[in-house]
């Protein structure tokens, strides 16, 4: 899990992790009409469907905490989601002893990484909350007073969620400070002249696709009017035309990360081991403690995901 300092509350400020959807509805209820937005053009926006996953661990953990592509993007994404679902399951078992009622929480959905992004994911959801299928959801348990649910969790509840949140800060411990310093070293490499070359042809290719937008900060701005506006056909539009704007920007970066992590690996040799030890047999003792499983979004099909 990313530090939460470089976790982004909104679209519009760009670091290493999009966390997107979160407070959506809330959101959405403050936001304007229609008619004072720009219009959103680029790629159809493609059907909304259900994320499919997969459970099979790649053969080298190292990948999953040290994303250099949008393969180890998903990864990490699935790592990410873990220990929330086992937050979730142990709040569930917490106020379910005490006769409470679940207190009202996002569900757990996957997560994008602007640094790192993972384009066939983003093509085909956009950026709105993707819910990991499986993931118990944490809506308030029926019958229970909606004066409850606006009013915050009681006494109980926070006590509950306390409890969950200490179960996934445990379980992040074998990796948070090692994944941390990467998402730090990958931050630095965005001003690298390198990188910096790679986004030659964004604004051009927004500009094809007639989307208003003259870099990637003010394309997140326009991604966030869409989210507050509620227009998830319009996000994932511009999600599809995103990926593929961003896809020779791709072709220039993951090289230029797969150089650092070599660096990276070699800087950091005793604590990757240690964590490629620790963290395989961790994550299946929280499946098994908790009757959760790993999952991570599984690659479609398409120009952006070809076929093996």
């Amino acid at each position: 899990m990313p530090h939460p300092d470089q976790r982004v509350r909104t679209v519009r400020r760009l670091a290493p992790v999009l966390l997107l959807g979160l407070a959506l509805p809330a959101l959405s209820a403050c936001a304007g009409g229609e008619g004072d937005r720009p219009p959103v053009s680029g790629h159809a926006a493609p059907a909304a469907r259900p994320v499919t996953v997969t459970h099979a661990m790649p053969s080298d953990i190292t990948d999953v905490v040290l994303p250099v592509s949008g393969t180890d993007s998903r990864w990490t994404q699935g790592l990410d989601a873990l220990p929330r679902q086992a937050a979730d399951e142990v709040t569930r078992r917490c106020v379910a002893s005490h006769g409470a009622a679940m207190p009202a929480q996002p569900p757990v959905s996957f997560i994008r990484y602007s640094d790192v992004p993972d384009l066939g994911f983003i093509a085909g959801h956009g950026f709105d909350a993707v819910p990991v299928p499986g993931a118990s959801g944490t809506a308030p348990a029926a019958g229970s007073p909606a004066t409850a649910a606006a009013s915050g969790p009681d006494a109980t509840q926070r006590t509950c969620l306390t409890r969950g949140a200490t179960v996934a800060a445990d379980f992040r411990k074998s990796y948070l400070s090692l994944q941390n310093q990467w998402w730090q070293a990958i931050t630095s490499l965005k001003s690298s002249p390198e990188a910096s070359a790679a986004f030659g042809g964004f604004s051009d290719c927004l500009a094809r696709h007639e989307v208003r937008a003259k870099d990637e900060s003010a394309f997140f701005d326009l991604v966030d009017e869409r989210l507050q506006a509620g227009d998830t056909k319009g996000d994932r539009s511009l999600g599809a035309t995103y990926a593929a704007c961003m896809k020779p920007v791709e072709s220039a970066r993951v090289p230029l990360r797969e150089r650092l992590r070599d660096g990276f690996r070699e800087e950091h040799r005793e604590e990757i081991e240690k964590m490629r030890t620790e963290l395989p047999r961790e994550i299946r003792e929280l499946e098994q403690r908790y009757g959760i499983r790993i999952s991570f979004p599984a690659p479609e099909p398409g120009p952006l995901n070809p076929a093996p």
